[in-house]
Parts: C-alpha cells; sequence; structure tokens
C-alpha cells in the first residue's frame, strides 16, 4: 500500500499527540475498522465514538482502529495517489478489516458515507457486496431514522450498543463469502436483539408518502431498540483515547447519567435515551480520583490531556442528584469542571459558586423560545422570571460570559413570538449588566421519536425574515452578539432528519464537492413543507424505542394548544411505554 509521505508525517504527528489508544495483535481476533464519518477533531470529540472503540478492545477476542474522513487536502494526496484509507492504530488497508463499522452521531455526515466507502474499496450499495466483509452502523442519527442510509449498510445496530454489541461482533466477524451466505448471516443477525437489517424490509411509497412496510425472510415487524436499564451493569463511558486535537483539550468525558424525563417536545436525545438513569455517585467519585491522580505531577503538556478537566455529561446533568458533591469533589482534587448542559430553574448561587471554583468563565442556558407562551408549546416548563433569575445569579456569582440558545420556527409560532426573542434579551441584559451576552439562533428542525416528528419546516425565506429582525433588534445594545447557521442548512438536516431510504441516491449524488445542491427547496418541498397525518407511516416507523405512538401523537396535539406536561416519574409513571 502507498502513503505518500505527506499522509505519513501527518500519522506520525497524530499518533505522537495520543495517550489511550489500543494497538493489538490481530491474530485470531475479529478486526473492527471504527470509522467516524468526519474528521479526525470531530470524532475525537465525539464520546460515544470513544465508547465503542473502547467496548470492542476490551473484547479479548477482537479488535477495534479508527479511521476519518480525510481533511480536503489530504483527500486529495488519497486520491492522486490512490491510497486506500487506512486505521490510524496499525496503517492498514480497509480491505484487511473483517467488519467496517460507521458511528454516525449526525445526520450531515450521511453525506460522508459514499466517499468514505468508495476509499474503503467498498461498494456503496449492501445488494453489489458478495465478499466476506460486513459494513455496520451505530450511533445516535441512525437510532432515529436509519431510512435515509439504510441501503447503503448490511445491518444497523439500533439503541444503547452496550447490549447486544458483542453478539454482533462474534456473529459477523468471520464475514460471508457470496449471496447466499450473506443472506444466511443476515437471517441470523436479524434475530438478535436491536439489530435492524434493512434489506429484510420492502418499502411501498404513494408519492412522497410510505404505503406499505413488508417484512422478509422472517424479520421482525419491529426492530427493539437496545436499553440498559441499569447503568451499573456496564462501563462507564468516558474519554479513553486523549489528544490536544479535539473539542475539549485536555478534558476527561464521562457519562454521569443517561435519558431526560422533562418531555421537551423538540429534543430527540430526551426521548430516544429515555427511561432517566443516572449512574451511582460512588462510581463518578471514583473516576474522578483516577483522572486526578493520573494528573498529579505529569510533565506532559497536553497529553496529560486526560488530566486537569472532567465534562460531565448526559441529557439532564443540572439535574443529576449529587451533582454538587461531584463538582465539590472534583474541585477540592485539584480538578476543572464542567457541565455538557444546564436548565436555567436548576440553577442557585451554590452551585453557580461551586462551578466558578472549578474553573467555568462562560455560562450557557438555552431557554430556547423567546415567549412563554412558545416554551408551553415546546414543554420546557420555564417562566420569564426563572430566566431573568437564573441571568441575575450568574451575574452575583462574578460571571461576565452568557450564552443563550434559542430557536426559530417551532410549531406554531408567529412573527410576535420570533421577536420575543429579542425581548427576553433586552431584559436579560438589564440583569447581567457587565460582561458579554451571546445568542446562539437555529431553524427548529423535525426530529423523529419526538412529538413534533408530525411538524414541517418553517418556510426558509419566513425564517430568513425573522432571524433578521431579531437581530436588527438587538443590533444597538452594547455587548450583544447573535449568532445563527443558516436556514438551508436546517433545510438540510430536515430533509436528512426524515426522509426515506429513497435518498440514497441523491446522497449518492451529493458526496462530492457542492453537496447541499442537491437537496433544492423546491426538489424536497413535498417531504419537508407538510405537515405528517397522524395514522401515516414514517420512515424511521420500524424502530421501536418504547415509546408509543399515540403518547407522542397526543403530545404533539397537546403542544399545538399550549398545555404542558409534567416531568415523568420513573417510580409510577406508565404514561408513555418504556417503563410499563
Amino acid at each position: 500500500m502507498h502513503i505518500s509521505h505527506k499522509l505519513r508525517e501527518e500519522l506520525v504527528k497524530l499518533r505522537e499527540k495520543e495517550s489511550g489508544a489500543v494497538v493489538k495483535d490481530p491474530g485470531g481476533r475479529v478486526s473492527v475498522l471504527l470509522i467516524y464519518p468526519n474528521q479526525y477533531k470531530a470524532g475525537m470529540s465525539n464520546l460515544g465514538f470513544q465508547t465503542v472503540y473502547a467496548l470492542i478492545n476490551a473484547m479479548p477476542g477482537a479488535l477495534a482502529e479508527r479511521a476519518f474522513l480525510p481533511s480536503r487536502d489530504d483527500l486529495k494526496e488519497y486520491e492522486s495517489g490512490r491510497t486506500p484509507l487506512f486505521s490510524l492504530e496499525s496503517v492498514r488497508p480497509a480491505t484487511d478489516f473483517d467488519i467496517i463499522a460507521f458511528s454516525i452521531s449526525f445526520e450531515e455526515d450521511f453525506l460522508n458515507i459514499p466517499k468514505l466507502l468508495a476509499l474503503a474499496s467498498v461498494p456503496l450499495y449492501s445488494k453489489d457486496r458478495v465478499d466476506g466483509q460486513v459494513v455496520m452502523a451505530g450511533g445516535a442519527a441512525v437510532s432515529l431514522n436509519p431510512e435515509p442510509v439504510a441501503d447503503f449498510f448490511d445491518f444497523f445496530l439500533i439503541g444503547d450498543a452496550e447490549a447486544s454489541l458483542a453478539e454482533v461482533i462474534e456473529l459477523s466477524g468471520g464475514g460471508a463469502a457470496g449471496v447466499e451466505a450473506r443472506g444466511e448471516l443476515f437471517k441470523e443477525l436479524s434475530k438478535v436483539r436491536g439489530v435492524y437489517v434493512p434489506s429484510h424490509y420492502l418499502f411501498a411509497f404513494d408519492g412522497p408518502r410510505i404505503s406499505g412496510i413488508t417484512p422478509l425472510h422472517g424479520a421482525p415487524g419491529s426492530v427493539i431498540a437496545l436499553k440498559n436499564t441499569d447503568l451499573t451493569a456496564v462501563s462507564m463511558p468516558a474519554t479513553v483515547v486523549h489528544t490536544p486535537d479535539t473539542e475539549f483539550s485536555s478534558t476527561t468525558l464521562m457519562e454521569v447519567e443517561r435519558g431526560c424525563g422533562r418531555g421537551c417536545r423538540f429534543c430527540a436525545a430526551g426521548f430516544l435515551y429515555l427511561p432517566p438513569r443516572e449512574r451511582p455517585k460512588e462510581d463518578i467519585l471514583k473516576a474522578l480520583a483516577e483522572v486526578a491522580e493520573g494528573s498529579a505531577g505529569s510533565a506532559e503538556p497536553v497529553v496529560a490531556g486526560k488530566v486537569g478537566k472532567v465534562g460531565l455529561v448526559g441529557a439532564a446533568v443540572s439535574e443529576y442528584t449529587w451533582l454538587k458533591e461531584i463538582l465539590r469533589e472534583g474541585t477540592d482534587a485539584g480538578l476543572k469542571m464542567t457541565l455538557s448542559s444546564l436548565r436555567a430553574d436548576m440553577l442557585d448561587l451554590e452551585l453557580l459558586t461551586l462551578m466558578k471554583a472549578s474553573g467555568y468563565k462562560t455560562l450557557t442556558i438555552a431557554p430556547e423560545a423567546g415567549s412563554e407562551r412558545m416554551r408551553d408549546v415546546i414543554n420546557k416548563g420555564i417562566t420569564d422570571e426563572e430566566i431573568l433569575g437564573a441571568a441575575k445569579l450568574i451575574a452575583e456569582a462574578g460571571f461576565h460570559k452568557l450564552k443563550l440558545y434559542f430557536m426559530l420556527g417551532l410549531p406554531s409560532e408567529t412573527d410576535e413570538d420570533a421577536m420575543k426573542t429579542a425581548e427576553i434579551t433586552k431584559k436579560i441584559r438589564k440583569v447581567f449588566k457587565k460582561g458579554s451576552i451571546v445568542l446562539s439562533i437555529n431553524p427548529f428542525v423535525p426530529k423523529p421519536c419526538t412529538p413534533f416528528q408530525w411538524n414541517r419546516y418553517t418556510d426558509i425565506s419566513v425564517l430568513k425574515r425573522r432571524f433578521k429582525a431579531v437581530k436588527k433588534s438587538l443590533g444597538g445594545i452594547k455587548g450583544v452578539e447573535v449568532k445563527g447557521f443558516s436556514a438551508e442548512r436546517g433545510f438540510l438536516q430536515s430533509v436528512l432528519s426524515t426522509g426515506d431510504r429513497r435518498l440514497s441516491a441523491v446522497i449518492e449524488r451529493a458526496s462530492g464537492e457542492g453537496a447541499r445542491k442537491h437537496f433544492k427547496e423546491r426538489a424536497f418541498r413535498d417531504f419537508v413543507y407538510r405537515e405528517r397525518g397522524e395514522g401515516e407511516l414514517l420512515p424511521w416507523e420500524l424502530i421501536d424505542h418504547g415509546i408509543r405512538k399515540d403518547y407522542l401523537w397526543k403530545e404533539f396535539v397537546r403542544g399545538l394548544a399550549g398545555k404542558t406536561t409534567p416531568p415523568c416519574d420513573t417510580e409510577r409513571c406508565v404514561r408513555c411505554g418504556v417503563c410499563a
């Protein structure tokens, strides 16, 4: 295999800056090339990717090595030198591995899959493969809706990977040469809980709608997503490979809880990871002690990246029962601590003081919508008074940087609702008088597995007009900055999030330069700019996350009526079906 001097040099530099990578003798082991369909920095910042890497390498009979989307400059090197995609650990080409496994967290990364499979010398479509190597995928994006890329993969692992990953690796590790042998392998895999084999389902279409889904080859009527209801039964997801080339340099990420019972109707993570589960305090404290011990006296500058800072990760970290104790213990051990999420109504002076002591400089809260009416629609459950109270507390605690997350284009939103975003920001500025405020405003994108999965995407022209009006209203206020990504990008995300398997041909064409030109507004109007009906078959209908469809519809209707729903109580709540 030929690798140019430039690629070899970059590979050496990456590996020199890493600590914690696993290199195993491949002899007798099932080999997995674990691919993150984006560049190295994004992949190594992703806790899910790191977790799967650790899980596979913890299996005595298996090994995992990593590969990523090359940068634009490196891609030219690959193509000019005809260099195949190779692994970071052993520099072996993708064709040497038994399994190619993609970890996909974000729908926009679907666009990179054709390019990566081409570099790996693997046929793009599952139906065209006849050798022993299998191609699979898992991760949040495909657990929500695998259909836009269903034709590219032999199978998907849906939900919490820990439960069935070992069985899947063992079954598929030997591969199967020839169409008949592959067919038998896929029949066996479809019997495994959480495995979805797309070729075992026939979809019928009527215009933009799905008119029928027929299981084939004895496949189940639905694929039950994997759920680890007891987090103590599996190792804690945490950063295992440390490098300064991430979004979280010098940080060890740790998952302290999974799922959120608040029921925000737009939030895919909140519903996907139900029921809410917390990891015991003792597990977190033990992990903190290990990080602190590893950092003590270290002379390494950044690769001691695994030391110095701990990031607590979860869908609702600010509601973790022992959060204050964890922050206190971590800070006392000399660690800096960060959180992945904060609710305005969970802040108090004690918590903010602890966060300040742990190295926090910028506080982030997510009102999501400017008006109380819209926050009722989305079931956010936070009042103007609570938001302003949180801003005042943040100022009193001595913070000078505040970041606010808002959305535009939410269901039933009017121009007046949109302008409330500017109004609440002006009120926040009056209580957060010093320092800077940054608004990050994003278009609302309907997501599968949420009550708003039936909703349409707001017209691009309307979103642009509302964003422009909000930005103009705040333009003259010192210390307030407004940021937001484009309505066109939100449109693309909406297509990829809610599309069906007919998108595969479009994704194939769009995988090169100028990808977004293939997702023109006019071509996808019937898919994105329409409400779905209650009884309509949805592309992700086959995936069963335990949440009843009728419950999600009920929440959709309640949202449009501006009615709120209280948080779930896992001790006695059975309303959505997950805990039934």
